[in-house]
């Protein structure tokens, strides 16, 4: 039962009336893991709505609205901006997308799937599989439909399919309003509207809640080779991925760069070491993965792979492993978990243009080591498409002011021509950096739009337009 005497007790009755009363809860009584985010600090909200279908959940906007209630959508929690996490608990409310599960129809003639936002990706993927087709969005976290789209996930196979944005024809969103929009009629090509679907890829939820997802699909591969290789030098890493994505052009689906920090953060125990290039790890690795749809009866690619290394053996590579495929991905893939057992983890989630790649990761060295010495550098990232995650291991003993850092790194970043988010979004966490490092005539473009689709800041828990005058 609801109680009467909550300060938002008539919000709860009328939410309740529009989608159960179970599917309403008090702020006080909201299970933990709605508001423990990934990284960082648990949340706060006044209450926790789990709408059931697209319609409840475009009715409980101007509720919201009605009530001088704030919105934060939220899909499976597993973002590291703090975007789907509420920090008011007078004023915002949780509306979790969990429940929204209406809509699976794949489409086997157009290799598409429209799908509601509540469902993972690993669900997706389980379902197409038996149809010999994949969302290709690869990552180690399993995000709803609703967080990938919001967020513009790249992943580790980004360099051959993509992004989100890249893969999505058509979205079913809900207005601040309430009004149910669809943007996109979910074809390959279609000319005859704005793409406006696109304008609620990557905006964090800030524009309107998306309900539905048209995606288009890809074969899945029906064999892959991998390789981790220790590279002769930093200089010579480029110069390798140049040459092998022009040997092996559409057969690239991976080209992953570890540094040796991060490699050791990764493995089980210091004996692990030992099945990695004799125990003797590299300053920076590299995992290359070559897919394809064919079979290696018509291609072979273990043969290509090992191929590739001999002819490079004694220039850019120094050594390899092949035939460890799995072991190879559940490293990279553990790098994260490993970080946070050694230390309190800074994470910074980067791109920048392979041109000035190597010289930003050096002038970021060189600055943690005259400004931040006790910050312990472990690198990784999606070197193929530019993305990197410039992480640090910070000594949980130690005090640390991350305002400073953050704002050094961000400076670097700029100076060398990146972003401060690659694929993370920006949500609060990036909030005053975003406003700092972004140009005005963007931020003023960024705002009137937002203000357009919510005047009254409904979805405002990440703001596009300029920093509010103090």
């Amino acid at each position: 039962m609801l109680n009467a005497t909550h300060p938002c007790a008539d919000f709860l009755r009328a939410a309740a009336t529009i989608c159960g009363e179970d599917q309403v809860v008090p702020g006080s009584s909201i299970e933990p893991r709605y508001l423990e985010p990934a990284r960082y600090a648990p949340g706060h909200a006044a209450a926790l709505l789990r709408p059931g279908s697209a319609q409840e959940a475009a009715q409980l906007l101007p509720l919201c609205a009605a009530h001088g209630l704030r919105v934060v959508p939220q899909g499976a929690h597993t973002g590291l901006v703090r975007a789907g996490t509420p920090d008011d608990a007078e004023r915002e409310v949780l509306l979790s997308t969990e429940r929204l599960r209406e809509v699976f129809e794949f489409d086997a003639w157009d290799r598409t799937l429209r799908v509601s936002a509540g469902f993972r990706l690993s669900e997706l993927n389980e379902r197409l599989a038996p149809h010999g087709l994949m969302l290709p969005i690869d990552l180690s976290a399993d995000p709803s439909v609703g967080g990938l789209v919001s967020h513009n996930t790249g992943g580790t196979r980004m360099l051959r399919y993509g992004d989100v944005r890249a893969n999505t024809l058509a979205l079913r969103v809900a207005l601040a309003d309430g009004r149910i929009v669809q943007l996109g009629q979910g074809l390959q090509k279609d000319n005859a509207q704005l793409a406006l679907h696109q304008l609620f890829i990557g905006a964090s939820g800030a524009l309107g809640l998306v309900l539905e997802a048209t995606f288009r699909l890809a074969a899945l591969p029906r064999q892959q080779a991998v390789a981790m290789i220790a590279p002769r030098s930093l200089d010579d890493v480029f110069p390798f991925y140049q040459r092998v994505m022009a040997r092996y052009p559409g057969l690239v689906s991976a080209f992953e760069a570890i540094s040796r920090e991060a490699f050791v953060a990764a493995l089980g125990s210091p004996d692990d070491a030992q099945r990695w290039f004799g125990g003797q790890l590299p300053d920076y690795a590299l995992l290359l993965e070559l897919s394809s749809e064919l079979s290696a009866g018509q291609l072979d690619l273990q043969t290509l792979l090992q191929q590739l290394l001999e002819d490079e053996f004694g220039e850019a590579v120094v050594d390899a492993v092949l035939g460890a495929d799995a072991d190879c991905w559940h490293l990279r893939h553990h790098i994260s978990e490993g970080l946070r057992r050694q230390g309190k983890v800074v994470g910074f989630d980067l791109s920048l243009p392979r041109a000035r790649f190597m010289a930003f990761r050096e002038a970021g060295r060189r600055w943690l080591a005259s400004q931040f010495p006790a910050a312990r550098l472990a690198d990784f990232g999606h070197l193929g498409d530019g993305g990197l995650h410039f992480n640090l291991v910070w000594p949980r003993e130690l005090p640390l002011d991350e305002a400073p850092l953050r704002e050094g790194v961000y400076a670097l970043v700029r100076a060398h021509g990146g972003s401060i988010s690659a694929e993370h979004g920006v949500g609060p966490q990036l909030q005053q950096a975003y406003w700092r490092h972004s140009d005005p005539a963007v931020l003023a473009l960024s705002g009137s739009l937002q203000r357009s689709l919510d005047p009254q800041a409904l979805l405002a828990h990440t703001q596009w337009g300029p920093a509010p005058r103090p």
